[in-house]
């Protein structure tokens, strides 16, 4: 059974940023959303590839 979407509250809560940066970045950063009517979803499971593949390894 898939994950449930993400809201912008649970995406910020995940990421530990405010909902303003969710919704200020998800263009600019090109975060992977959907539009539902006029709310943002997103997919657990692609922005935890989102992450990965922009993750900076700190040595």
């Amino acid at each position: 059974m898939p994950e449930p979407m993400w809201d912008v509250k649970a995406l910020a809560a995940y990421l530990g940023k405010p909902a303003s940066w969710v919704y200020d970045n998800h263009l600019k950063e090109e975060l992977p959303s959907f539009r539902v009517g006029q709310q943002l979803r997103f997919s657990p499971a692609e922005v935890r590839q989102w992450l990965e593949e922009r993750c900076r390894l700190v040595a």
